[in-house]
């Protein structure tokens, strides 16, 4: 059946043999396009359940999880939605583009095509897409959001995070966590440092690593991965909280979900191993489900589609040793760039996605009736506007005993 978000796409009329060409150019210089457990903390005053919860405002979501404690501490990270920001530094950029980039978006070479053909700054059009996030990460925090995706690229002098285009020092959004952190003692956080662009020599990338444990020193969760290369995370949140463990940092590239470490790389040996990898969890942890797609509808069916699987995977033997990811973004393609000179059409990754965020809630609201959650982390662009974090509190009320039966009610259809 259609769906009604489906849109018809405008018709390419009245295009200048301009900017004909200047399609063709770009298009040529681009190609193509875990279950609950007794909660530890039971049988203590609501006050000693909540550490350290702060009181801003009445609208601050800052201690959110401690107010959940109830519901949230008994579990496992494995059996919660956490809200999270997709590309979480990209709130600020610079005119520079990340040097000796491994990991450019695709749309940024078209980016670079038209602004070089209609002769404006490069960083004009590109900033337009790269740009991710209307508030810094202690805005992010302080909203709710308990998941961040750290982008980290050397710039030649120092760590900064990267997208496309060259932000803020790592080290800048690492002290905001820090200080969130140390005010609202009941919160946990999943960070995961990733695409480690700019090509940093082994000794750039230990000092990253060790920036990294020197910031949260004192609350980062220690690694633990057994001798077969797979990850453990069976202690509940409340554990952790109550081990003042509250920072889980996943550090690396690889292909997510996979045990990209082999047996003999995970086996480094006291030499050769930092200090800092007792505290850093592989990228394997986390399983990404991006859509990578510019349409509403194509959003919504790959999220549909990723909820089933994830609660198909929950009963699998290895569902101890992944957490699921699932992105509700929409993502330029080299089309969506070309196109953004055209009257109607984004010109910004801010509208683009403002098509999809107002089905976020209806979609979770929808999960929730069958009895699914999404994933263990929901990642959002533009989050202070986003309703991620009312969508993963409703999807945590869901009982862990409870079913899944999405998938037997689409079979039906």
């Amino acid at each position: 059946k259609t769906s009604h978000l489906s849109r018809p796409r405008a018709r390419l009329t009245a295009m200048t043999p301009r900017f004909a060409w200047l399609l063709v150019a770009c298009a040529l210089a681009t190609g193509s396009a875990g279950g609950a457990r007794v909660n530890p903390l039971a049988g203590r005053s609501l006050l000693e359940l909540r550490p350290g919860v702060s009181r801003e405002s009445k609208t601050s979501l800052g201690d959110w999880m401690a107010d959940d404690a109830d519901v949230l501490y008994p579990r496992t990270l494995h059996s919660v939605v956490l809200p999270g920001t997709h590309d979480s530094g990209a709130y600020w950029l610079t005119k520079q583009t990340m040097p000796d980039a491994h990991f450019p978006p695709p749309w940024a070479t078209a980016a670079i095509a038209v602004a070089e053909k209609l002769g404006i700054p490069v960083d004009k059009v590109i900033t337009n897409w790269a740009l991710t996030q209307g508030g810094d990460v202690s805005a992010q925090l302080h909203a709710g959001y308990r998941y961040l995706d750290i982008r980290a690229g050397w710039n030649g002098t120092k760590w900064c995070v990267h997208h496309a285009e060259v932000g803020v020092p790592v080290s800048f959004v690492l002290s905001q966590l820090r200080r969130f952190l140390e005010k609202h003692k009941g919160e946990f956080v999943v960070v995961q440092v990733s695409h480690l662009d700019g090509t940093p020599s082994e000794e750039e990338t230990r000092a990253l690593k060790t920036t990294i444990a020197e910031v949260l020193r004192g609350v980062l969760l220690p690694r633990a991965v057994d001798v077969d290369g797979n990850c453990s995370l069976n202690f509940t949140i409340g554990e952790m909280v109550s081990m003042n463990h509250r920072a889980l940092v996943v550090f690396g590239d690889g292909d997510y979900g996979e045990k990209d470490l082999s047996s003999k790389k995970e086996k480094l040996s006291k030499a050769t191993r930092d200090v800092a990898d007792d505290f850093l969890w592989p990228p394997r942890l986390l399983r990404n489900g991006w859509a990578d797609t510019g349409d509403p509808s194509a959003l919504v069916g790959y999220a549909r589609a990723q909820t089933i699987a994830f609660a198909n995977g929950n009963a699998s033997k290895d569902s101890g040793a992944t957490l699921s990811k699932l992105s509700w973004t929409l993502t330029a393609q080299v089309g969506t760039v070309l196109e953004s000179v055209l009257p109607g059409r984004p010109k910004t990754l801010r509208a683009l996605n403002a098509k999809v965020e107002p089905l976020l809630f209806p979609f979770a609201r929808e999960s929730v009736q069958f009895g699914c959650r999404t994933s263990n982390i929901l990642s959002v662009d533009f989050a202070t506007g986003s309703d991620a974090v009312t969508a993963a509190r409703l999807m945590n009320q869901i009982d862990v005993a409870r079913k899944c039966v999405w998938e037997v009610e689409l079979s039906d259809e």
